[in-house]
């Protein structure tokens, strides 16, 4: 069964669904980081709430072309996540990858490629003392 919501072609699809048991709508899923970089990989940090398989899932975004996101809050909910190839303003191909609203952070961000990573256990944003 082809994951919904993803084009085939993305790498590390295949690793996140081997792990959750399918592929993720990312329901109630929280944006735990995203690192914009203007030049190289910048990356969106999720973590889904599978409570017996957690893990992080990044999406690493390779040239970040345009972006259009709202509402960056202490706690970023989303109710769904997809990916989807658009055409930009010049005309040319990216991949869109759009966080629904639930509480905090919503949008879109188009990069020239992506790929997905997973990294197994609890994720946790505690900040280490200086």
């Amino acid at each position: 069964m082809e994951p919904a919501n993803i084009p085939v072609e993305i790498p590390g699809r295949d690793l996140i669904v081997q792990w959750l048991g399918e592929w993720p709508t990312f329901h109630d899923a929280e944006v735990i980081g995203l690192t914009l970089v203007r030049s190289g990989n910048s990356v969106l940090q999720l973590y889904p709430y599978y409570p017996a398989k957690p893990a992080t899932v990044n999406g690493v975004l390779e040239k970040v072309s345009d972006l259009e996101l709202i509402d960056f809050s202490i706690q970023n909910v989303v109710s769904s996540v997809s990916i989807d190839r658009v055409t930009e303003q010049t005309d040319s191909q990216a991949i869109r990858i759009t966080l629904s609203p639930c509480y905090g952070l919503s949008g879109w961000i188009d990069a020239k490629q992506i790929r997905l990573e997973l990294v197994p256990g609890k994720y946790s944003d505690r900040v280490s003392e200086w």
